[in-house]
């Protein structure tokens, strides 16, 4: 898997110089599948597991740095459906990402990197994010060393620094988790986020450390360019989603394609379908045990896109938690029922195709905006005033939502005319968080605020983008911690999450989205070649109910000794009894949602690394 580690620091100080030639000697016997990429006056990067063809490494020309990960050249023709090619950097665009400080690749390229670069004269030194990639990077500081990173784990290996939990992090994480919080996990650690750029510049004899957004989804290039037309909308995104595919695929001889049978996954079946790659699969798990089955609509997916399609049993009584002990540190809690998923069903479905990457369809909910559909009667209110049109839309999110269309109207009126700073909904997240101790509950009731970089300097919290941000505003899910460091790991592959395609989906209205009053009405419009006409009419998702209530049953012993006997509760920060009401078996009147044991489970977890400095070691 790709792995980078990258330094940036004062070559005038023999101290700082020393300190890197440490953690530079460190790096390289942690594998030998580390290799020094690139080397210039206060800047190194050192590299592991990059590929010739999708996640690999660009060279800036003159030694004006290296790019990491994935790189499109930006094609801005909307009816194109062809890939975009790879971005070269030759002298051209080298020297213009060097002129701009690394801003020209936002509005010129995409994908899924981190760029580190400098000015010719040393002077100026940036280690810039992408906007939307899952690519991590994290920074830390060594003896006035400022060290990149994209893997928490490598960071750990060196044994040259300690970490620490940040409290308020913590109690915070433990409400609403870590999305839209500006407070970093670990003391020692800062995550550069999506779209950020830190910046070193020499002032003087001293160097000073800044960050920008170079990408902001409220702010970026034409944002304010709307696509309100339907049919225009519709054609855009075809293109713009078939041409993400269509890249992505291109690095990859075999592909993987994890297909539920909803909308979102059958979209991106359907856009895979003929792409020249030497071989295309999908895979379905389901529950034996269940009492719905997407199997049915996945084979019809499957069938109309052509491809290989492998049905996967998985029973929740079959899953073993315990592989959560064997996880490695991460800069926050992560979800262990997703390792899961990777370290079983995809570990058997990876040796059986040979994939190198891994297809989903996540962002469609929020992209399509599935996820935001009560803001689609504000924003038509904003942008055109009361129309007739207005009160149709009104009727329509009513049905939808089960609502009156009276408490619709209400509720945009309230939202565009009012001057109160629309917080979090604490109310809703306080009867979702019952497992949380008093003192922390109480805390969250009068002092959370939304305070994502993105949005912080917003009057009041834009619920509308947000909700159409998905997993943008996360931490990025990119490393599969159930397998080891140099494994050839396939890459997972979001195309709804592209740079091209979330812009153009952000500059479509909501109301647009809703077309004709339906769920995701606008793409089920723009994909009717690519989906069969059976799940374009679907406007509901099969479940499988009790699936976290069999997980507790089968695993309530290895519940009891995490949970029970756990950090989180030995230190108060959950509710002991009501947890050890929730974990045993037999009736109980307690209304926690199963959900909730979960979500703690994954903080404990990850607390457990860092509170009980197990592996960590004193500075050398």
């Amino acid at each position: 898997m790709l792995r980078f580690l990258g330094m940036v620091w004062d070559q005038a100080s023999p101290q700082q110089q020393e300190a890197a030639q440490l953690i530079s000697a460190r790096v390289l016997q942690l594998s030998p599948s580390w290799r020094q990429e690139f080397n210039a006056p206060g800047m190194r990067v050192l590299c592991a597991g990059a590929r010739t063809d999708s996640l690999q490494l660009h060279r800036v020309a003159d030694d004006g740095g290296l790019v990491i990960g994935s790189l499109f050249a930006r094609n801005r023709n909307v009816d194109s459906v062809e890939p975009d090619e790879t971005l070269r950097l030759g002298a051209l665009c080298s020297g213009a990402f060097v002129e701009s400080h690394g801003r020209w690749l936002i509005d010129h390229a995409w994908g899924n990197y981190v760029a580190f670069g400098r000015d010719p004269t040393g002077g100026r030194k940036w280690v810039l994010k992408d906007p939307t990639g899952s690519l991590p990077c994290m920074r830390t500081e060594f003896r006035g060393v400022t060290v990149f990173f994209s893997r928490m784990a490598d960071c750990v290996d060196l044994q040259l620094m300690r970490f620490s939990i940040n409290p308020t992090f913590m109690n915070a994480h433990l409400m609403t988790g870590g999305s839209l919080q500006e407070l970093s996990p670990l003391n020692e650690v800062q995550p550069v986020r999506r779209g950020e750029c830190v910046t070193f510049q020499r002032d003087g004899s001293r160097w000073n450390l800044t960050t920008q957004f170079y990408w902001n989804p409220l702010t970026f290039s034409g944002v304010d360019d709307l696509i309100e037309d339907p049919h225009t909308a519709a054609r855009a995104m075809r293109h713009a989603v078939k041409s993400a595919c269509a890249s992505f695929a291109s690095e990859h001889p075999s592909l993987l394609l994890r297909l539920s049978g909803g909308l979102d996954s059958s979209i991106i079946a359907g856009c895979l379908k003929g792409l020249p790659t030497s071989r295309y699969a999908a895979y379905t798990y389901f529950s034996p045990t269940g009492r719905s089955d997407e199997r049915p609509w996945a084979r019809l997916a499957a069938q109309h896109s052509g491809c290989e399609h492998i049905e996967y049993p998985l029973s929740p009584l079959d899953l073993d938690l315990r592989v959560g002990l064997q996880m490695a540190p991460s800069l926050e809690p992560s979800p262990l029922l997703s390792y899961i998923q990777r370290s079983t069903i995809e570990k058997e479905m990876i040796a059986r195709t040979g994939a190198t990457g891994i297809f989903n369809g996540e962002g469609g909910d929020s992209g399509f905006c599935s996820d935001s559909v009560t803001y689609a009667v504000p924003e038509y209110m904003k942008n055109h005033g009361l129309r007739p049109k207005l009160f149709q839309l009104a009727s329509q999110v009513a049905l939808l939502t089960e609502k009156s269309s009276w408490s619709v109207l209400t509720h945009a009126v309230r939202r565009n005319f009012t001057a109160t700073h629309l917080g979090i909904p604490r109310e809703r997240i306080l009867a979702a968080c019952q497992l949380v101790s008093t003192p922390i509950k109480q805390e969250f009731r009068v002092s959370q605020t939304v305070s994502h970089p993105w949005f912080k300097d917003q009057q009041r919290v834009p619920w509308d983008k947000i909700r159409r941000l998905g997993t943008l505003i996360s931490s990025p899910d990119f490393y599969n911690v159930a397998a080891a460091a140099d494994a050839p790991v396939p890459q997972l592959i979001s195309p709804l999450y592209a740079q091209p395609v979330i812009e153009l989906l952000l500059r479509i209205p909501i109301y647009v989205h809703f077309n004709r009053g339906r769920d995701r009405g606008l793409a089920r419009d723009a994909f009717i070649e690519e989906v069969p006409e059976p799940i374009l009419r679907r406007l509901w998702k099969d479940r499988a109910p009790g699936f976290h209530d069999q997980m507790i049953e089968r695993q309530r012993t290895f519940l009891q000794e995490t949970l029970l006997d756990g950090t989180l509760a030995h230190n108060g920060l959950l509710n002991r009894a009501l947890l050890e009401e929730v974990i045993s078996a037999g009736p109980s009147k307690n209304t926690v949602y199963p959900g909730e044991l979960f979500r703690h489970l994954d903080t404990e977890l990850w607390a457990r690394h860092w509170l009980q400095g197990s592996r960590q070691q004193a500075a050398a």
